[in-house]
């Protein structure tokens, strides 16, 4: 790949606050360590990544237009700084742990020795320059983890981040497009789990209904009496047909009290 440190953050760091003295100097400890030769074809400078072909298996490879290391003229590494490859400070604020030197065959072809292992990363978040946690979109990935909790399902995660919530016209964010992405997937999610308790509530009462029908003696297997849907109630007849014989004498009595010349018949016949 072609050793440029601006296409580099484009690549990796599009949206971060990384300058480009960080990516060369990142790209000095990795050289030191062994991880990657840099070297220089016909004026412009390439990097090979040590061990690339050991860890990545590809499918239907085409010719590179890189030119390999092979023909190419490694390039020197200089001394990094102290704090740099020299010592590192202990997380727990003990002596400086001492880093791997540099390698005395430095520069050399990639393959020809297994590389220097580097430095255990530090648990904490101060350690190390943190690329992942710098910047404007590293602090807000940051904020944004601590403003949601993903494994509450009842509450919907934000669609942006913290830095743009109430900006009515955000700018182009990964952060923002991530939590865009997190927040479609809970809708997604929820939906789904909508969808499964209404079909599950639906086979509840179709098999409520089946029981019904197979425990009734009034209809047949398709719960019908004749053309009339049955209520599988074996008692429903005789309690409409004395419903309706109250409703009857209720009335009846209602007609007697108020028609006038009932009234007077009964006065005139005690």
């Amino acid at each position: 790949m072609k050793d440029n440190a601006r296409l580099i953050k484009g690549d990796i760091w599009p949206l971060d606050d990384v300058s480009l003295a960080d990516i060369e100097q990142d790209l000095e400890t990795l050289a030191a360590h062994g991880r990657i030769v840099r070297y220089h074809v016909g004026g412009r400078r390439y990097l090979e990544i040590v061990g690339w072909h050991d860890h990545q298996s590809i499918q239907k490879p085409t010719p590179s237009k890189i030119p390999p290391v092979s023909e190419g003229t490694p390039l020197p590494v200089p001394d990094p700084p102290e704090r740099g490859l020299g010592s590192v400070s202990d997380p727990d604020g003990r002596a400086p742990v001492a880093l791997p030197e540099k390698p005395a065959s430095y520069p050399h072809s990639a393959g020809s020795e297994p590389p220097v292992a580097l430095p255990a990363a530090s648990p904490t978040t101060t350690a190390g320059k943190g690329k992942e946690g710098k910047g404007r979109e590293g602090s807000a990935r940051t904020r944004a983890s601590t403003r949601a909790d993903p494994g509450n399902s009842e509450q919907r995660p934000p669609d942006r981040c913290v830095d743009h919530e109430d900006d009515p016209a955000p700018p182009p964010c990964g952060v923002c497009a991530r939590a865009r992405e997190a927040a479609q997937r809970w809708d997604a999610d929820t939906a789904a789990r909508a969808a499964a308790r209404r079909a599950e509530n639906q086979r509840a009462r179709a098999a409520d209904r089946d029981r019904a029908i197979a425990a009734c003696r009034l209809c047949d297997e398709r719960g019908y009496v004749g053309t009339r849907l049955c209520h599988h109630d074996p008692d429903a007849t005789g309690r409409a047909a004395r419903g309706m014989q109250r409703v009857r004498a209720a009335l009846a009595e209602r007609h007697d009290t108020t028609d006038p010349d009932t009234t007077t018949a009964r006065r005139d016949h005690p």
